[in-house]
């Protein structure tokens, strides 16, 4: 094997040393790749520095949306249900929730201590964007320095670094909207469509990992790119590829997609959003070095500055102008129509038929607030279209002197540098606090109204996370909906009767208690009797075999006998379908057989429809 791997090495040593243009090519991208980790590795040093630490902000409840996970698999079952949050709250079916169970970090949750997975979860969704959008872009270019610049452009900006600092982690999953984009890119190439399953399982994975805006944010760009090429090019491949990125998205993400659908038909989070800003405020955002939590660099409406800052320097500020003002064909044209749409967008409800006022009319977005959280994926819709703009002017001196694609990258780092120097400041706030040196753990778990744990130096949210190192749940807690109003009674009220007890005659006694199930003996009771689980009621509860009742609610069930063994137990039910699909939708991303024969002769009249549709359409 060492034998081979060395041959191996040679041949490639040799191809090199044959064609210099090749190895310079070899190392532009090397010194690209290097510049583009370190440049990341720096902004993220402080939170990397210290791994003792907690994070500020929104870093417990997430860090508590992932460590439900660990404990549930530890005791031999799936993370359905958070008891310790807000009195008991799906947890798989929590938009936010157990983000690491379908996820490659997983191993790490389930193996090291949860402030080093989270970490590394940060450093590895932040290389995942920028290979990503690397590789997005090296659809559009063939210089390695464009390819670096909208890398660094995407990642490295000021919005990415404060949000990922106050623990915002949906936002790390617009790592797989250049992902996206690049599978759906190469779809359209002949033959290539299959590739639209990749853009289908950049989406399923944002859903998984909790994006709840990345994930509807892609979903419209990409829809609304494929519509724009399809009347660009005036064929119907894009929206062919866009309908088998649709349903494979869906498919592979079901379990997940279905459980939150169906958690947000009791719980929509319907949200005001009126915040409107205007150019002056975006040209701030775009230019304000400051980029500390709890500044305000310019006259926002809400909220603090992590929702706003957007620093990219002069440098991108010139990108996104030559972008907006002079990018053209139909790539182009289509990616700084998008541009726009983000730019609109991102000004909020600035007119009764503003943009965003439309839309968010609409299910999904009506969830949503500070709509300047579209001037984000605007970097990667502008910064594509210069890419494609600057392509065309130095192809043609790229191909007659290689070497300059090297000497580009130095502006390039400039630029990078200049980005990355500015966003390490959040992280240098975002991870101070520190946790009792001991921590007590109860051995009957019960409801709380506010945290028994505290955290040596408080912020303003209460703590989740040490509530569930302590094994106590509480009802008053930073986390779910906050129209949510939990129906779990604390032990800490005059009406409590314990974690199990009986509406009238007769005693209940919880024996065995895990995450997602409770086994209650019942004694003296008297048939016909409510037997009462002090747990939010949701309708996927069920009471040995046959599903719960909502008592004022909380769980529970009529009993038949005085005397009884009751087995509460919390099993998602859109899972009986959502996982056949995902089995379906696996079987058909991977039998190539079937999908051969039937594509071609559909895809070839699709195609001719399409064409005819567009020649009557001229002629009108």
């Amino acid at each position: 094997m060492i034998g081979g791997q060395v041959a191996r090495s040679a041949t490639w040593w040799h191809r090199l040393s044959a064609d210099p243009s090749r190895a310079l090519r070899s190392v532009t991208t090397l010194v690209a790749v290097g510049l583009l980790a370190c440049a990341l590795v720096y902004v993220l040093a402080p939170m990397l520095a210290d791994f003792s630490t907690y994070g500020f902000h929104d870093w417990d409840s997430q860090t508590a949306y992932r460590y439900i996970t660990t404990l549930s698999l530890k005791q031999g079952e799936a993370p359905w249900w958070h008891p310790w949050l807000c009195g008991g709250v799906p947890a798989f079916g929590y938009p936010e929730g157990a983000t690491n169970f379908v996820s490659p970090y997983l191993p790490l949750y389930l193996f090291a201590d949860v402030r080093t997975a989270i970490r590394v979860e940060v450093l590895g969704q932040g290389l995942l964007a920028l290979a990503g959008t690397y590789a997005f872009a090296s659809l559009l270019t063939t210089s390695v320095a464009l390819r670096a610049l909208l890398a660094a452009l995407f990642v490295l900006n000021g919005r990415w670094a404060l949000q990922a600092a106050v623990g915002h982690t949906w936002h790390l999953q617009y790592a797989f909207m250049p992902w996206a984009f690049y599978f759906f890119e190469r779809s359209l190439a002949p033959g290539r469509w299959r590739f639209a399953f990749g853009a289908g399982a950049a989406l399923a994975m944002s859903c998984y990992l909790g994006g709840v805006y990345p994930l509807p944010h892609t979903a419209l760009l990409l829809s609304l790119y494929a519509l724009l090429r399809a009347a660009f090019e005036r064929t119907p491949a894009p929206l062919q590829s866009l309908a088998v990125t649709g349903l494979s998205a869906i498919g592979l993400s079901a379990p997940k997609l279905f459980a939150v659908a169906d958690q947000m038909r009791v719980i929509p989070r319907l949200i005001e959003s009126k915040e409107v800003i205007g150019f002056s405020e975006l040209l701030a955002m775009l230019v304000t070095p400051d980029q500390r939590y709890g500044v305000r660099s310019a006259p926002v409406p809400a909220y603090n500055w992590h929702e706003w800052g957007l620093y990219v320097g002069l440098g991108g500020l010139v990108v996104l102008f030559v972008a907006a003002v002079f990018a053209a064909g139909p790539r182009g044209q289509s990616f700084k129509l998008l541009g726009l749409l983000c730019l609109f967008l991102g000004f909020g409800a600035f007119h009764p038929y503003a943009p965003w006022t439309l839309l968010h009319e609409l299910p999904v977005f009506s969830s949503q607030h500070v709509p300047s959280r579209f001037h984000y994926p605007m970097l990667l819709m502008f910064g594509a279209a210069f890419v494609l703009y600057a392509n065309e002017r130095l192809a043609p001196l790229l191909a007659r002197r290689p070497a300059l694609d090297l000497l580009l990258l130095v502006p390039v780092a400039l630029m990078a540098w200049d980005m990355a120097r500015f966003s390490r400041t959040p992280f240098t706030q975002a991870f101070w606090m520190t946790a009792p040196s001991e921590i007590p753990r109860a051995e009957l778990f019960e409801q709380h109204a506010v945290p028994p744990v505290q955290y040596v130096r408080r912020d303003w949210a209460a703590p989740v996370l040490l509530a569930m190192f302590a094994n106590e749940g509480i009802t008053r807690c930073y986390g779910v909906d906050p129209n949510f109003v939990p129906a779990a009674i604390p032990v800490e009220a005059p009406e409590y009767r314990g974690l199990a007890f009986v509406l009238g005659e007769g005693q209940a006694r919880v024996t065995k208690w895990t995450p997602n199930h409770a086994v209650v003996e019942v004694s003296g009771a008297r048939a016909g009797e409510l037997l009462v689980y002090d747990m939010n009621y949701d309708a996927s509860w069920r009471a040995d075999g046959a599903p719960a009742l909502d008592a004022q609610g909380l769980v529970a069930t009529r009993l038949t006998a005085a005397t009884a063994r009751v087995t509460f137990r919390y099993f998602p039910r859109t899972l009986r379908f959502s996982v056949p699909l995902l089995l379906l939708t696996l079987l058909a991303c991977f039998w190539r057989p079937a999908w051969r024969h039937a594509s071609r002769a559909g895809f070839r009249a699709a195609r001719l429809r399409f064409e005819r549709f567009f020649d009557r359409t001229r002629r009108l």
